[in-house]
This record gives C-alpha cells, sequence and structure tokens, in this order.
C-alpha cells in the first residue's frame, strides 16, 4: 500500500465541531474496515495448477482451451484522470489560503494599531463631547446637521 495516505483521526476529530463528530466517527469506522478487508486480499491471484486438471479432465484440449482463454483476460485498470485536476485544486487552495493569512496578518496589524489609538485615548470619564468629537471629524459633521435641523435643542461648543 505504498504511496497512500494515512490519515490522523485524531488530530481531524480534534478540529471538527462537538456535533459532526459522531458522524466522522461513523467514516472512520467504515473507512477502517474498507482498508482491513482490502489489506487482507492477496497481492497477486493465486496461480491455477492446469497439470492437476489436465490429469482429471477427460480430454485435455478443453483444459488448453480453458488455460489459453484464462490467460487472454484482461482487466483493465482504470486510468487516472482525476489526480491533476486534484493536484492543481490543492495547489491552488494553499495559493489562496497564503493570500487570505497575508491578508489577515495585515488586518490584524490593522487592528492592533486601532486598538493601541483606543488605549491612548483619555478615559470616557474624563473627557467632554468637545474632546471626543475633536478627532472624529465626520461624526462631529453629522451632529451638527442634526443640531441644524432643529432635531435637537443642544448646541456643541
Amino acid at each position: 500500500m505504498a504511496g497512500r495516505k494515512v490519515f490522523d483521526f485524531i488530530k481531524i476529530t480534534g478540529k471538527l465541531p462537538k456535533a459532526v463528530r459522531a458522524d466522522f466517527g461513523g467514516l472512520r469506522s467504515k473507512y477502517e474496515s474498507s482498508n482491513a478487508s482490502i489489506a487482507a486480499l492477496p497481492s497477486a491471484l493465486e496461480s491455477i495448477d492446469w497439470s492437476f486438471y489436465s490429469s482429471r479432465v477427460g480430454n485435455p484440449a478443453l483444459v488448453e482451451d480453458f488455460k489459453a482463454k484464462y490467460a487472454a483476460v484482461t482487466i483493465p485498470r482504470p486510468e487516472d484522470t482525476e489526480s491533476a485536476a486534484i493536484g492543481a485544486a490543492e495547489a491552488s487552495f494553499k495559493t489562496e489560503m497564503a493570500e487570505y493569512l497575508t491578508g489577515a496578518e495585515a488586518r490584524i496589524a490593522q487592528f492592533e494599531a486601532t486598538l493601541a489609538a483606543l488605549h491612548a485615548e483619555k478615559p470616557m470619564e474624563d473627557m467632554t463631547v468637545s474632546e471626543y468629537l475633536a478627532d472624529k471629524p465626520e461624526l462631529r459633521a453629522r451632529i451638527e446637521l442634526i443640531l441644524n435641523q432643529g432635531l435637537c435643542r443642544l448646541q456643541l461648543q
């Protein structure tokens, strides 16, 4: 079974949500039972003792005919047409994930900078409305618009 992938089911199960772990356990047991039955098969067919049949059958020409027909039988192995497509999809997915992770790292840095700016601000309890709106011109403009429309009686200083 060289060249076959070995799955780390414990690692995969640890990454799954609890709601689907039971279904995954069923899939795992089906996989393991199928794998065990395939492993139990011999790697090559047992050879047929044609001399035994020639000595037992009354017509040796009949055995020779069966032997020739048996030798002519070939079972075609299906062509692997999907491995290249799967490999390409895997490479594409890895590229997409690398780009996503790069973008995620940039977003994390942006969020950390925003969080640092928020921590650097004066505490809300010690801040006046004017101080709060000083570095938020778009919010100040929106509030002034509401005040100018007469929807509120307050005034900003």
